[in-house]
């Protein structure tokens, strides 16, 4: 069973936990077993609309779930989802590597029931320069990437994010379901509306006084695979993005309920601004402050509000080998038709 932990005096309204029941997992069952009757991966847009689709038969009390956490009815920024089916010895051994296969995985029922659940919220998409567009990430530990701020980082503390703040169309939810968990590291959460903000630092939070570039994860180096190759056009926006950021707030929204658009390690002040570096300083101090640390275990999902908590997790030790740390991603978004000029089609669910 999860842990959860309050870390600098948390407020823990920031996660609410439900265990999924016998009746709702009956239910959840005869899903999988229709959807994976007629799929053999996850990957396709045919998939993704056939989930989309699945989701509104899920058992009422977890569409309503669903529904008051995305429209910010709970007073939380993530949900803790207990007891989804996670067979450790039909999965396998925990890939050494992200690069792994994408069609008739050991994992393909797993697969499934996370992205039948993260449908619950929106619609499930990939970025084309995040491993070709796959939904389903695979985070485990990778040695030469130990040091680096990186999923498949260890040595280092993940620090204060939001995935993919420096795209427009950044996900507004992360389902993030654990295999594995032996070493017991952290998730660590904070959420925004645990968090008073003054008037004047509201004022130079939520002016375009900041840089965000695009993190590691969508470089070409990052992207080299046995299994694909893909061209420089797929970067080419990116490396607009990097080259020349365009100013964003660190906060937007309404005032009682702001949105977050925070990357710590790839995120900075417009050159010259010392004002807007200590407010963003000051904001990051105050998620330190109120931060949650959640040690996942197998069979655990974490629902993230990726506007509304930023995440991060603690330096640990991997058990490098069959059994090490092993967690699956997939993003979600409220609104797919606002992505279109950025995908390859309507039928697409690929953000280049």
């Amino acid at each position: 069973m999860a842990q959860a932990s309050p870390l600098g005096g948390s407020d823990v309204s920031a996660l609410y936990t439900h265990r999924l029941t016998a009746p709702e997992l009956a239910e959840l069952k005869t899903l999988v077993d229709e959807l994976t009757q007629s799929f053999g991966s996850v990957e396709t847009a045919e998939f993704a609309d056939a989930c989309s689709l699945a989701a509104q038969q899920l058992p009422r009390r977890l569409r309503e779930l669903a529904h008051r956490f995305k429209y910010l009815h709970l007073a939380c920024g993530a949900v803790l989802l207990r007891g989804v089916p996670v067979d450790d010895e039909r999965i396998g051994p925990s890939p050494s590597h992200w690069d792994a296969p994408w069609r008739n995985p050991p994992t393909l029922r797993e697969e499934v029931t996370q992205c039948l659940l993260a449908a619950a919220l929106g619609d499930i998409f990939g970025w084309r320069t995040q491993e070709n567009g796959r939904f389903l990430r695979h985070i485990v530990p990778i040695p030469k990437e130990r040091n680096e701020q990186l999923g498949g980082s260890s040595s280092t503390t993940l620090v204060w994010h939001n995935e993919e703040a420096f795209h427009e169309f950044r996900s507004d939810f992360l389902a993030i379901l654990c295999y594995r968990n032996e070493e017991q590291a952290e998730t660590i959460l904070s959420y925004i509306g645990n968090l008073h903000i003054p008037d004047d630092k509201w004022r130079i939070l939520s002016a375009p006084r900041f840089l965000i570039l695009p993190d590691k994860s969508h470089l070409p180096d990052q992207n080299v695979s046995a299994h694909w190759r893909l061209d420089d056009h797929a970067f080419e926006h990116i490396q607009r993005m990097h080259s020349d950021p365009r100013p964003v707030p660190a906060l937007s929204g309404a005032r009682d309920k702001p949105f977050i658009q925070v990357d710590e390690a790839f995120m900075r002040a417009a050159d010259g601004d010392e004002e807007a570096a200590q407010a963003f300083d000051w904001l990051l101090r105050e998620f330190d402050a109120k931060k949650l640390g959640v040690v996942m275990e197998p069979g655990d999902m974490l629902w993230i509000d990726n506007k509304r908590a930023v995440h991060g997790r603690s330096i640990y030790q991997p058990n490098y080998g069959p059994r090490h740390r092993w967690l699956r991603r997939v993003n979600v978004t409220l609104s797919l038709r606002a992505s279109l000029p950025y995908r390859e089609s309507a039928l697409g669910r690929h953000i280049v």
